[in-house]
């Protein structure tokens, strides 16, 4: 048997865990342009 056939289903956290990061750093990136921008045209 193969070991590597029963790890996907207990990696799946990293994946969700490495698309929570990216979403809020993509948030927060988000937010500091629109406070740039609203500085700007402010």
């Amino acid at each position: 048997m193969n070991p590597f056939e029963h790890k996907p289903a207990r990696r799946t956290w990293i994946r969700e865990i490495l698309i929570g990061a990216a979403a809020a750093i993509v948030a927060d990136l988000l937010s500091a342009l629109v406070e740039v921008v609203t500085q700007l045209l402010a």
